[in-house]
């Protein structure tokens, strides 16, 4: 009887090793050779925490950002929620919880936009710190220490805040439009979250990696998150629906938390894969 266990326990051993040896084997330049390499990447730079602390520092900084520009663009105070409704295509209830979050007293702008200021103040710069983070470990490369990075998380915040502003604008331009407007957009927005996160990843690893090797993740990331977008349009009503079943406006938060969280797992996947795509186009 106890022969079995032990027997069982070497086979699993051998397989294991077998795997490991298979692993080892695999060249760089193959394509298993590159899954392998950027799974390794992507564990080197802690990707699920780093997605986390990403997805935390967006929700924070930037989302409250994004209501306070909406209130200056537009004199409706539930028009971020009605653009959402329209985007997802919610139905009544869904549309109603949306603005039961979204939407709040106008009297409170001042308060409201102190409170973007000093979430991008205290939290913002941890968006460009994590972006930094991810990149320098990705890529293996070591960055000086100086105290300006404070102002390229900065810069990047400001490009991100700035997107937003552009994507804003343009759901109030095309807002009542027919939806092949928003979709004949989709590749100018691909094309500028291209430059943004290639430009981002440049500026936070001071210029140590060439355009050439950022640009794929760079694409990479800005098709995942277009296309997550789009996705989001066919499974958002019934992902809202079902956290605010039991959990009401809180389980919208959790619903579009859950969102930007696997918006940011894209972003640092990407960047993982990006180092090994660069490996394998330099040994071919």
């Amino acid at each position: 009887m106890s022969l079995a266990p032990s027997s069982a326990r070497a086979r699993v051993e051998a397989a294991t090793q077998g795997a490991r040896d298979w692993v080892d084997r695999q060249d760089s330049g193959s394509l298993p050779g590159v899954a392998i390499d950027a799974w390794r990447r992507y564990n080197a730079v802690d990707g699920p925490l780093q997605s986390a602390l990403l997805a935390l520092y967006v929700l924070v900084a930037v989302v409250p950002a994004l209501l306070v520009i909406e209130e200056y663009l537009d004199s409706n105070p539930s028009a971020l929620a009605h653009h959402m409704a329209r985007h997802y295509s919610l139905s009544a209830p869904t549309a109603s919880l949306i603005q039961s979050v979204l939407v709040h007293d106008r009297t409170h702008e001042l308060g409201s936009a102190l409170i973007a200021v000093a979430g991008a103040l205290f939290f913002g710069l941890g968006f460009g710190r994590v972006l930094q983070l991810v990149h320098v470990r990705a890529w293996r490369v070591s960055l000086p220490s100086r105290l300006g990075d404070q102002g390229r998380y900065a810069v990047v915040l400001l490009g991100l805040y700035g997107l937003i502003l552009l994507l804003l604008v343009q759901l109030t331009e095309l807002s009542g439009g027919p939806s092949w407007a928003r979709f004949a957009l989709t590749p100018g927005w691909i094309a500028l979250l291209v430059v943004y996160f290639a430009w981002t990843a440049r500026v936070l690893t001071h210029d140590l990696i060439s355009w050439r090797d950022l640009l794929p993740g760079a694409a990479l990331t800005a098709t995942g998150l277009v296309l997550l977008m789009w996705v989001s349009r066919f499974v958002m009503e019934f992902w809202v629906n079902f956290y605010a079943r039991d959990y009401g406006g809180l389980g919208v938060v959790m619903a579009i938390f859950f969102w930007i969280a696997l918006s940011s797992a894209v972003i640092v996947w990407a960047a993982s894969l990006a180092p090994a795509l660069a490996q394998r186009r330099s040994l071919r």
